[in-house]
């Protein structure tokens, strides 16, 4: 009985030399940041004595109540949820689509897709999004597009009014009609419109035509510029369109890697015995893959929250804050102009709670109508 409690005793030991690290490095990694952002969210911190701030002591929940009479962090809070939709509506059902399609071979050269499909997701966040930010901009490749196709149909009516003249003409008639067709902004230009356009244009004489209409429609094409990132209507439309072009990969590799796991006798035999496409998805490979779905979307979850880099790159900040997410909201609190440091543990806070709040909506939603993971 010695014997046994010594060995018993032994055993203890040995199971918590090798548990304390981890557990000691758990301690300081996760636990201690917690609990200190905890204290911090409800104290006056503001530096301490050492950096010229008062003395640290407890001050209630007022960051608390700052934040949730703030309009920014309801904005942010609200272009946090788009993010949380586009990733749970719109990465996770795109990747299983795609996933079926590579692993039933319904398109051709299934690992060319694969691959081009997650390419996205291995190149670095803050790249993607300087790109992006490049595409998106009032210079970008989208703008210069649209202003050529403006200046195309510009310089196509201005052809249309010299060849109904016969030719280059400086009538009244042919000057009043490029008048009308530049509109108010390019009459605007002149002081006496009639005479001082037919004097610029009588200045091109013997000039190849088509100089003539680059020329006009340099003058008078209004330049279009999407300004996408500051326009507080459509703000967060780049920013969904480039993580759900980004991230559907990675859920294409999960749900792929799983149904690569199902039993393909079990798909064979119920397509002998008659089921069609559907069938096969909704009755085998859905409920095998329900783990899966409900693990994709915790992750999916959990990082739309924690979204930084990319629209951070991609807004330079957000200066205009139209799309600014909580992340963004408590980094600019806690590090620009003077530092709100409750209020950015605050901030934390409550996105760890929104987080932990989805995160179990999802498992209850898994549990009532998911199927069981085989």
């Amino acid at each position: 009985m010695v014997h046994l409690n010594r060995v018993h005793l032994e055993e203890k030991r040995a199971y918590w030399a090798m548990v304390m690290p981890a557990f000691a490095l758990y301690l300081l990694v996760m636990a201690f940041p917690i609990i200190l952002s905890i204290m911090l969210s409800v104290s006056n911190y503001s530096g301490g004595k050492m950096f010229g701030g008062e003395k640290w002591g407890f001050a209630g929940f007022s960051a608390y109540a700052r934040v949730f009479t703030d309009p920014w962090f309801w904005n942010a809070l609200k272009n946090n949820l788009y993010i949380v939709l586009i990733s749970v509506f719109g990465q996770l059902p795109l990747g299983f689509i795609f996933a079926y399609f590579i692993y039933s071979k319904i398109v051709r050269a299934p690992s060319f897709w694969q691959g081009v499909l997650y390419v996205p997701n291995i190149i670095s966040v803050i790249v993607v999004g300087l790109l992006w930010q490049v595409i998106f901009s009032p210079h970008g490749p989208i703008a210069e597009i649209v202003n050529s196709i403006h200046a195309s149909s510009f310089q196509g009516q201005l052809k249309a009014i010299f060849d109904g003249a016969g030719g280059f003409s400086l009538s009244d008639d042919v000057i009043k009609k490029i008048l009308h067709l530049a509109g108010p902004s390019g009459q605007a230009m002149f002081s006496d419109p009639v005479p001082e356009l037919r004097d610029l244009l009588a200045s091109y004489n013997g000039q190849p035509i088509s100089e003539i209409y680059t020329a006009l429609s340099n003058l008078f094409v209004q330049k279009w510029s999407p300004a996408f990132l500051t326009k507080t209507d459509i703000a967060m439309l780049p920013v969904l369109f480039v993580i759900l072009w980004m991230y559907t990969g990675m859920y294409l590799i999960l749900f792929l890697a799983n149904m690569q796991k199902i039993d393909a006798q079990i798909i064979e035999s119920a397509r002998i015995d008659g089921a069609n496409e559907g069938q096969v998805m909704r009755y085998i490979i859905l409920p095998a893959l329900s783990g899966t779905i409900v693990n994709s979307a915790i992750l999916a979850i959990s990082g739309s929250l924690s979204s930084f880099a990319l629209i951070f790159a991609m807004t330079g900040g957000g200066p205009s804050r139209v799309t600014e997410i909580l992340s963004i909201y408590m980094y600019n609190n806690a590090f620009l102009g003077r530092p709100n440091f409750p209020l950015a543990n605050a901030i934390s806070l409550i996105m760890v709670l929104i987080s932990v709040v989805l995160i179990v909506l999802t498992k209850a939603v898994e549990k009532r109508y998911g199927g069981k993971e085989e």
